[in-house]
């Protein structure tokens, strides 16, 4: 834990702008207020869904946050020289783009006749395809962006073992425990936990419903990872050369905006999460911390909820 507070304590030495900061939480504020007053989110943007236009309403819905929140901070610091360099513009407008192009994908639905498909199957047909939709395209993708602007580099965006540092990351997951045993108890907890209720279901495609939910797992481990991919690694890794550490505050501002249809407890505390691990990735240029975090934390959850499932049989 001592390297994490000692990479944070450094970062906000060289990158505290008192103007630039407060800029960013008010603008924050704003955002959530007008969110969870008047669900910003659920009437004004996921209206579109299924639509052709969402495609670009959700591209827009993640990047503008992100251009609002860096583009004066730039300016603030003096620095918006940055602005003119295309780099800047193209792997943003990609980044956003294909996060966005994705979560508006609701073609998925259709790429088989659900007419053909026991209930089992079908719902877990669902759920493994909307947790694999990002991983597959942000890889491909992301790669060619780093072909044409980071050659250099032998990493994907962070996207290795070296240099990560276990030890605290491990750590902060001991310490959630307790907390996420806690919180298990919660009627809203065991509503939403675990996210494939395998046992409402005979399994699927010829599974076990103990096999069906391993399988459901990994690819619900893999969604989380792509969330690093882009937040961690595209946006801080990816952008630092460009941005250099100026890259991490803005992230973690378009962060919270990923977390709207979440509770607001979680929606603030990702800001402080995402600054963390964003600061950690600039330092080591490495993700696979925020992966260890994040997935595991979205383990415990849903070993917490089937626990309390089969506890609650007793």
């Amino acid at each position: 834990m001592k390297e994490i507070i000692t990479e944070i304590r450094d970062f906000l030495k060289a990158d505290f702008n008192i103007y630039a900061y407060l800029y960013t939480f008010l603008f924050l504020a704003i955002a959530i207020y007008f969110n969870y007053e008047y669900n910003f989110e659920r009437v004004f943007v996921d209206k579109y869904y299924s639509k052709p236009i969402s495609f670009l309403t959700y591209t827009l819905y993640y990047l503008a946050p992100y251009y609002i929140i860096l583009i004066p901070i730039l300016f603030i610091k003096k620095q918006q020289y940055k602005l003119l360099q295309s780099e800047f513009w193209v792997k943003s407008i990609i980044f956003f783009g294909t996060f966005g192009i994705l979560v508006a994908f609701w073609q998925y639905k259709y790429l088989f006749n659900y007419a053909q498909m026991s209930t089992s199957d079908k719902v877990f047909y669902k759920q493994m395809v909307f947790n694999l939709k990002r991983i597959l395209p942000f890889l491909i993708i992301f790669y060619a962006v780093k072909r044409k602007y980071d050659k250099e580099d032998n990493h994907l965006f962070g996207l290795r073992i070296r240099g990560m540092s276990y030890k605290p990351f491990f750590i902060m997951l001991v310490l959630m425990i307790p907390l996420i045993a806690i919180a298990s108890y919660m009627p809203d907890f065991q509503k939403a936990y675990p996210q494939y209720k395998f046992w409402l279901y005979d399994g699927a495609f010829v599974m076990t419903p103990i096999q069906a939910a391993g399988a459901f797992e990994f690819v619900y481990g893999l969604d989380f990872a792509s969330i690093e991919l882009l937040y961690r690694g595209a946006l801080v890794v990816g952008m630092a050369r460009v941005l250099g550490r100026e890259a991490v505050l803005p992230m973690a501002g378009a962060y919270i905006i990923l977390h709207f249809g979440k509770p607001l407890g979680e929606a603030i505390s990702s800001f402080f999460g995402g600054f963390i691990l964003g600061v950690h990735a600039l330092e080591k240029r490495n993700i696979f911390g925020g992966i260890v975090i994040h997935v595991g934390i979205a383990y415990l959850m849903e070993i917490a909820a089937i626990w309390q499932y089969y506890h609650n049989l007793q």
